[in-house]
């Protein structure tokens, strides 16, 4: 029995971000999103497939980071040096 490749279209996934699919082409030249190119002329333009399991490694490695304590805030200096007495 063969399995159909079941997947989101670069306007799904663009759709689902509220970002332009330009941008989701971008994550996917630069690695950040896995993406399998289904067009038929590998020298045309390209039809990405994103798989459920590359989209969920997406989210998971663009989650915030908890976040840190601030930094204490630097104190003013109290003593001021008048290098021009009267």
């Amino acid at each position: 029995m063969t399995e159909t490749l079941r997947g989101l279209t670069v306007l799904d996934v663009a759709k689902r971000f509220r970002v332009s699919p330009d941008k989701v082409r971008g994550w996917i030249r630069r690695g950040e999103l896995l993406a399998v190119n289904t067009a038929d002329n590998l020298y045309g333009r390209p039809r990405f497939i994103i798989s459920p399991e590359s989209l969920a490694a997406f989210e998971r490695g663009r989650q915030a980071a908890t976040p840190t304590a601030p930094k204490p805030r630097r104190r003013k200096r109290t003593n001021l040096v008048d290098y021009y007495p009267d």
